[in-house]
C-alpha cells in the first residue's frame, strides 16, 4: 500500500480485515474433519463455524448458522452429499457447496455439479489447493475440479 509516496507492505493480519469465509465441514470421519479444520484454521480469512457428521446434521447446520460455504463429503450417513446438495438447492439456500470426497466416480461428480456444487475435489488434493478452492468458491467461482475429477468428467 502507498503511504505518502512510500511503499509499505501490509501485514498478513491487515490483508484479512474483512469478515472471514464462514465454513461448515460435513464429513462422517472425525479424523478427516479435524485435519481439514486444522488446515483451514491456519488461514486468517477462513473460519470453520460448524462440523456435521451426517447429511441431516449438515442441512440443519446450514439453516441455523448461515455459512458462506459447505465443504461436503459424498458418502455420509442419513443423507449422501448429492441429496444434501439437492435439498439445499430446493430450499433456495444461498450456501455455496464444494464437494470433497475420496470418490472420483464420474456419476458422483456430475450429480454434485448438477445439484449446484461449485466444485469437486478429491481428498488426496494438495492442502493449498483445498484452501484456494474454498476461497474461490466463496468468492463465487465455479468449476473447481481436482485433476482426477476433471479426467473422469472428460472421459
Amino acid at each position: 500500500m502507498y503511504n505518502r509516496g512510500v511503499v509499505t507492505q501490509k501485514s498478513e493480519e491487515e490483508r484479512f480485515t474483512v469478515a472471514p469465509i464462514r465454513v461448515i465441514l460435513a464429513d462422517d470421519h472425525v479424523v478427516v474433519r479435524i485435519g481439514i479444520k486444522n488446515l483451514l484454521s491456519r488461514s486468517p480469512d477462513i473460519a470453520v463455524i460448524g462440523e456435521a457428521s451426517n447429511g441431516i446434521e449438515a442441512i440443519r447446520m446450514v439453516g441455523e448458522l448461515k455459512p458462506d460455504l459447505l465443504l461436503l463429503d459424498m458418502e455420509m450417513p442419513e443423507l449422501d452429499g448429492v441429496e444434501v446438495a439437492r435439498q439445499l438447492r430446493a430450499a433456495n439456500s444461498p450456501v455455496r457447496i464444494l464437494a470433497l470426497s475420496a470418490y472420483n466416480d464420474k456419476q458422483y461428480i456430475l450429480s454434485m455439479l448438477e445439484q449446484g456444487a461449485a466444485g469437486y475435489l478429491t481428498k488426496d488434493e494438495a492442502p493449498g489447493t483445498i484452501v484456494d478452492a474454498v476461497r474461490g468458491v466463496a468468492a463465487g467461482e465455479r468449476g473447481w475440479l481436482s485433476r482426477k475429477a476433471a479426467a473422469r468428467v472428460s472421459s
